[in-house]
């Protein structure tokens, strides 16, 4: 009867098989991925929250006339840009007609040339054919002069608007400032409309999780909860990294790296000083297995172990040991720090772990008077 209520007692639950470990730690992990892609759709969905509208500022603060008088200056220097390529695409086309005309005019030449050289007479055909090219090439660099001097008028008149640009863009800029400051106020206030409506989100689920922690971390839903709140955690870090300025953050982060850092030094110190029963019971555990004092960790002389001499590493005989059976199982105290380590059990009176819940021979479970006295 005391076996099988040690079997079912909560506290000594038997560990699962390695493939049954390895799942739960595969799907806590997943569990925790897929956390943070939930959180993360809510932050994105969030951002979608429409912000300041730089146009519509210009629109507001910047005076009508000044913005309508930079549009129209656009569009002349575009227009006069545009004549002007005109203008150099016809030259193109002229200089390579005239082009043409001159390497004609020269072939009638040198065809006359050489028909005086025969002492031909040139042809009436020939004569107006050279009349032609001649005229051609005449009304071709005339038509390029032209368009020369239209080039010219062009140039300077785009010169003169975008020096009007110039102008107008330095007032412009002087009305921009007021602009640029009321966007960025704007902006700064967008930004932290979204920070608060992402924390809205995420701070109560990170409450959730510490309290979850707090409450619920040593029961059966530990890696579910260690899960969650590592998910909840690194998505409120980032979109306080994302929104918060870097000076204020770094304050923030290192304020809160000192307040875990200090919570968990407390946590260990208090722990040492007062221990959780299964904290305490593995420490014990532990030290019976290596033959030492749960509480002063001196070496446990017992038995054969009294002509035995050992350290971390080996152990070595300092006398012949006899045969184990001359030596009566009885009870055993440190004598260092006076702590029971061995005494005699209440049911079935052999010697058992005082320290440990339960007696090797029979099962019992240690009584209040045999209870051993706190640890230092």
């Amino acid at each position: 009867m005391i076996r099988q209520e040690a079997i079912m007692n909560p506290t000594h639950q038997s560990q699962a098989p390695w493939s049954h470990r390895l799942l739960v730690c595969f799907f806590s992990l997943l569990f925790a991925l897929l956390v943070y892609w939930l959180l993360g759709f809510v932050v994105r969905d969030i951002a979608t929250w429409p912000g300041p509208d730089y146009a519509a500022l210009e629109a507001q603060m910047i005076d009508p006339s000044l913005r309508q008088e930079a549009q129209a200056l656009r569009e002349q220097i575009e227009e006069s840009n545009r004549l002007v390529n005109g203008y150099r695409q016809r030259q193109a086309v002229l200089r390579d007609s005239t082009a043409n005309s001159e390497r004609t005019m020269n072939q009638l030449l040198e065809l006359q040339k050489l028909n005086l050289q025969k002492n031909l007479a040139p042809t009436e055909a020939d004569q107006r054919a050279f009349d032609e090219s001649r005229q051609l090439f005449l009304d071709h660099q005339k038509k390029y002069q032209e368009i020369n001097d239209q080039i010219a008028t062009a140039t300077e008149r785009l010169e003169t608007l975008e020096r009007q640009q110039r102008q107008s863009q330095k007032r412009l800029e002087e009305q921009r400032r007021p602009v640029q400051a009321a966007y960025a106020r704007q902006s700064t206030l967008h930004q932290l409309k979204l920070a608060l409506g992402k924390l809205s989100v995420l701070l109560p689920l990170l409450a959730l999780a510490v309290w979850l922690f707090v409450k619920k971390r040593g029961g059966l839903y530990a890696p579910m909860i260690y899960g969650f709140g590592l998910a909840v955690l690194v998505k409120v870090g980032m979109v306080m990294h994302e929104h918060f300025p870097r000076r204020y953050f770094k304050y923030i982060l290192t304020v809160a790296a000192l307040l875990l850092a200090a919570r968990v030094l407390v946590y260990l110190l208090r722990l040492r000083a007062f221990p959780k029963p299964d904290w305490l019971l593995k420490q014990r555990r532990e030290a019976y297995e290596r033959f030492r004092c749960p509480v002063c960790g001196y070496p446990i002389r017992r038995g054969p172990l009294k002509f035995i001499r050992w350290s971390r590493r080996n152990l070595r005989r300092i006398q012949p040991a006899s045969d184990p059976s001359d030596h009566t199982d009885e009870p055993y105290i440190c004598p260092v720090c006076a702590t029971s380590l061995f005494e005699e059990c209440a049911a079935c009176k052999g010697i058992r772990h005082s320290l440990l819940p339960a007696c090797t021979h029979c099962g019992a479970p240690a009584s209040p008077a045999q209870s051993p006295r706190p640890e230092s």
